[in-house]
């Protein structure tokens, strides 16, 4: 299991998040049971996570890309919680250029820089 926090994206979803000072630290872990979990903790307390399935992509060649379906959305607002049916999936196409930094593209063309959680 590795903890990645992210540097940069070019996903408008999650920028709104970070622009708007609810957050200011976003994380991504891949397990290796193949788990993905994005959490999005809010400055003042709580947070939005989304969960799912991940799998290399075998027919690829280069085996760089990842297959992603989520299975759970998560809002935790501090004193009550809201599950809601998740809405995703796709694949990320990853660059480690060492242990500690990676580069993402994914289905929808964004970006994301990320470097691992100390």
């Amino acid at each position: 299991r590795k903890i990645w926090v992210l540097e940069w994206t070019s996903e408008k979803e999650i920028n709104f998040f970070l622009e708007k000072g609810i957050s200011d630290r976003i994380t991504q872990t891949l397990s290796f049971d193949n788990i993905l979990e994005n959490n999005i903790p809010f400055v003042k307390g709580g947070s939005f996570g989304v969960s799912g399935n991940i799998s290399p992509d075998l027919n690829k060649d280069d085996y760089l890309r990842t297959n992603f379906k989520f299975i759970n959305a998560k809002l935790d607002l501090g004193w009550i919680n809201f599950n809601f049916p998740p809405i995703g999936e796709g694949w990320f196409d990853t660059v480690y250029l060492d242990d500690e930094l990676r580069i993402d593209t994914n289905s929808r063309d964004d970006i994301l820089i990320c470097t691992a959680e100390k």
